[in-house]
Formats: structure tokens, sequence, C-alpha cells
């Protein structure tokens, strides 16, 4: 498998605006596009343009969110996740589950 570039790391927060003035205020980071639910995925979503890629700020939309779960293990957030850029997901997600990993 060949990794390309990486896309965005995601960082699970309690609160997107919370978190947009501390990226702002520490880092001079730029909102690329204002927060957007993604209920199929039970996130709100926004993205934070760094100089080689970008930060998704993802905060819970309700209890059985994936995020809110993460969020119970740690409360202040966190990495929850890296993506990288590849030529084709599906083989890249059947590669690295044949080797163990979990995607």
């Amino acid at each position: 498998m060949a990794l390309g570039p990486l896309n965005h790391v995601g960082i699970a927060t309690p609160s997107i605006p919370a978190a947009v003035e501390m990226y702002r205020t520490l880092l001079g980071a730029t909102v690329v596009r204002e927060p957007f639910d993604l209920p199929a995925q039970g996130v709100r979503v926004c993205f934070i343009d760094t100089p080689n890629s970008q930060i998704e700020l993802l905060e819970p939309l309700g209890e059985n969110s994936p995020i809110a779960r993460f969020l119970a293990k740690n409360p202040a957030g966190g990495q929850h996740h890296v993506c990288f850029e590849v030529p084709d997901v599906n083989a890249a997600k059947a590669e690295l589950e044949g080797k163990g990993a979990t995607v």
C-alpha cells in the first residue's frame, strides 16, 4: 500500500466553538468552513487550515455518537484519528485490516 500525504487529523472536542477559539488565539488558525452536521456519523464537524494539512474538529451530536463515547473516556477531547490519502481507500482498508490494524 502506498501511503499518501496526510489529509487531516481528527480531534474530538466537547465544544467546537471553544476549540476554534483556542486554535485561532494560540495558533492563528483559519476556519475553512463553518461547522456543519453529519447526522449519519453522529457528529458536528469543522475544518481548520494548517500550512500543510487540516484539523477536523469533531463534536458529538448526541449521546449515541462515537465521539460522545470517546469523550466519556477523554473528557477534554484529543486526537481521534489521522487520515492519509491513498489511491484506493477500500484496498488500503482491507490491507491494513489483514495486517491486524483496527480501521
